[in-house]
């Protein structure tokens, strides 16, 4: 059984998708580069540069012709028509770490999704500086992970946890790590957190969220192509959704992995 469209090369399109996040993620330090850097602010929601802006022309330029009759979903572009559910439709944060981007601390990534069927299909994530594209493909008992064109090795089956990742608010200003009974590192961006976890840099990371589907879409498929998940606190798995923007919290590895930190945090499971 698979759940991909019959219409869709998904191979071309993953080839597709890793070139767009490659050249988003070179317009992202094209504008690093820069003596100086535009900057807006959100209300409600932070600051948004011309490094988003230029990373999301470059994702809708290069992803919306991939996919016939495809929806758009991203952090900072509008949406040109309604969300079906079941349509293919792109999920994409085209600079997901932009306070770290301003702050010169080189935690960011470009995040994008492919959603068709009521399922995450394909995911990648790029890390600019780190000059790296992750990439995971979903269809049917057809898994498979790549970076910059490699395969990735399946996560570790045996549910050690040695190191945690966590996001850098919840180090810095909650100290959370005093909370956990392994070593903890912080870091910004919710991509790049999940690309430590699919790389190994990390065994599980501990959102507390809320995070948005455009922040773990991308990361997400890459994970699960690895064997990996990302699971609620009570256990179950997080299902992502375009028709749900709101994520809660999770933790993100291979589920015995989490289940073990989650043990070991007095979860409910």
């Amino acid at each position: 059984m698979t759940n991909t469209p019959p219409q869709l090369d998904l191979d071309a399109v993953r080839d597709g998708l890793e070139a767009a996040v490659a050249e988003a993620a070179a317009a992202i330090l094209d504008v690093l580069d820069q003596s100086q850097i535009r900057v807006q602010h959100k209300w409600g929601e932070g600051p948004v540069t011309e490094a988003d802006h230029a990373a999301d022309d470059v994702l809708h330029r290069r992803l919306m012709p991939l996919v016939e009759g495809v929806h758009w979903l991203s952090e900072e572009s509008r949406q040109e028509a309604p969300l079906i559910h079941g349509e293919p439709t792109w999920v994409v944060d085209p600079l997901d770490g932009t306070r770290e981007f301003l702050r010169g601390i080189l935690e960011f990534a470009v995040s994008a999704g492919l959603f068709a069927g009521g399922r995450l299909l394909l995911g990648a994530v790029a890390l600019p500086v780190q000059g790296q594209v992750l990439s995971g493909l979903l269809s049917g008992e057809r898994r498979e992970a790549r970076r910059n064109g490699e395969p990735l090795p399946a996560l570790p089956l045996d549910g050690t946890v040695e190191r945690v990742v966590v996001s850098r608010h919840d180090y810095e200003r909650r100290e959370i790590h005093r909370q956990i009974p392994y070593a903890v590192y912080p870091c910004g961006s919710a991509a790049v957190k999940l690309a430590h976890v699919a790389t190994g840099e990390a065994d599980v990371y501990l959102s507390t969220g809320p995070r948005s589907v455009w922040d773990v879409a991308g990361g997400a498929a890459v994970l699960e192509a690895l064997g990996g998940a990302l699971l609620t606190y009570g256990n179950r798995p997080l299902e992502l959704s375009p028709q749900q923007v709101r994520v809660p919290a999770y933790v993100a590895g291979q589920p015995e992995a989490c289940r073990t930190l989650l043990r070991r945090l007095g979860a409910p499971i």
